[in-house]
């Protein structure tokens, strides 16, 4: 038993992206994963920070516009989001265990979409007091010289990683100690948040709390250096980004990574795409291990793929399987409305639901109420019900 057939960890766009895929396979017959998403905070990652651009300006969103189209199907496909710190994600071999500052959840399959940074409540601050190197160095050695000769004697904090030496040296370069300097090195899990206090903007670390006039984000550093990948154990490049293979597959045992946390380039579209590669791989490996066939996930692959067609069919409904409902539903008179399907409004109707919670085995619920097969299918065909292990 376990709490979810796949835990996404992250809540940027590809962790998102990731949960939707995994979540709602609109492929008829195919009954939907269960999923949850843990972040360790709201939901929106660096894209919800500014303006982004899938590829130029033909295609690009307002702050915050992407997050909120993702965040919609979320709550439109009733999927959990945890608001919890992730420490580690243990491999049990059958199942993986993710770890949090809050407890713990198990799972078939887990993808990790942690970004090149951890994010907590900087959105509030962007464009405010503060802000990153972005737009490249030409851009930041005048933005530098403009804030340095408007702000003498004010105090500026940098945050990065270990690596952000490089871009404090171009500042020190221009500044020539107009301003005060200084440094908060992110391990990926000494920071807080942040929060505006009169006229200073703090950093809140795990020993202390550091007061500045503006503070400076070096993505730069962040990418020269990963800090978010750490909490799993697995192959990594030399800068520390996990490695996987063009499907997103960290190992063929059930763990994906998708996003800035595989490495450059550092694109939205790039993590739009790899979270929804990783979403749709993860649900053929969760298929093979509840059922041991191949999932018919067509039109994403083809269905000759393996010489005879696989055919659109709900699995056998086994004693062992266990029932777990994933969408809530509202009670319209003589009717239990869902969003793609609707049930009779009955005693027996209201009792499978509460036993379907992925505890009960299907053996279980039949002996408690008898036949149903119905209803079960019913659900499944709706994406409003999985079987889980």
């Amino acid at each position: 038993m376990y709490d979810s057939d796949v835990i996404v960890i992250g809540g940027g766009p590809a962790g998102l992206s990731a949960a939707i895929r995994a979540r709602r396979v609109r492929t008829y017959n195919l009954h939907s994963s269960s999923v949850m998403i843990v972040t360790n905070t709201s939901p929106g990652g660096l894209a919800d920070w500014t303006k982004v651009r899938m590829t130029g300006d033909g295609w690009s969103h307002e702050k915050g516009e992407i997050i909120k189209k993702l965040m919609n199907d979320v709550e439109d496909y009733s999927i959990p989001v945890k608001k919890e710190k992730v420490l580690k994600v243990k491999d049990k071999g059958d199942t993986f265990t993710v770890v949090t500052d809050k407890g713990e959840y198990k799972s078939l399959a887990v993808i990790v979409a942690t970004g090149m940074k951890m994010t907590w409540n900087e959105r509030e601050h962007f464009g405010d007091r503060l802000f990153g190197t972005l737009k490249g160095y030409r851009f930041m050695e005048d933005y530098f010289e403009k804030l340095c000769e408007k702000e003498e004697g004010k105090t500026i904090v940098f945050v990065g990683t270990d690596k952000l030496d490089k871009t404090l040296k171009l500042f020190q370069k221009i500044n020539k100690g107009r301003m005060d300097i200084k440094k908060v090195i992110d391990d990926g899990k000494n920071i807080q948040g942040y929060e505006k206090k009169d006229d200073e903007i703090v950093i809140a670390t795990e020993k202390s709390r550091v007061h500045g006039d503006h503070i400076l984000i070096d993505f730069e550093s962040y990418q020269l250096k990963a800090i978010t990948a750490d909490l799993v154990d697995c192959e990594k490049d030399e800068r520390g980004f996990i490695k996987t293979d063009k499907r997103c597959r960290v190992n063929d045992e059930g763990l994906f990574a998708a996003g800035d946390v595989t490495g450059p380039p550092f694109s939205i579209a790039k993590a739009v795409g790899e979270g929804t590669t990783a979403g749709l791989e993860s649900y053929r490996y969760v298929y093979r291990r509840k059922f041991g066939e191949e999932a018919p996930v067509f039109a994403f692959y083809p269905i000759h793929q393996y010489g005879e067609p696989t055919y659109f069919k709900i699995p056998e409904l086994e004693d062992h399987y266990r029932p777990k409902l994933l969408a809530d539903f509202k009670t319209e008179d003589d009717k239990l409305v869902f969003r793609e399907c609707e049930l009779e409004n009955n005693d027996k109707n209201l009792a499978l639901l509460q036993l379907c919670d992925g505890k009960q085995t299907l053996g279980e619920i039949r002996k408690e109420l008898g036949d149903v097969d119905k209803t079960i299918k019913k659900l499944i065909h709706g994406k409003d019900l999985t079987l889980e292990v």
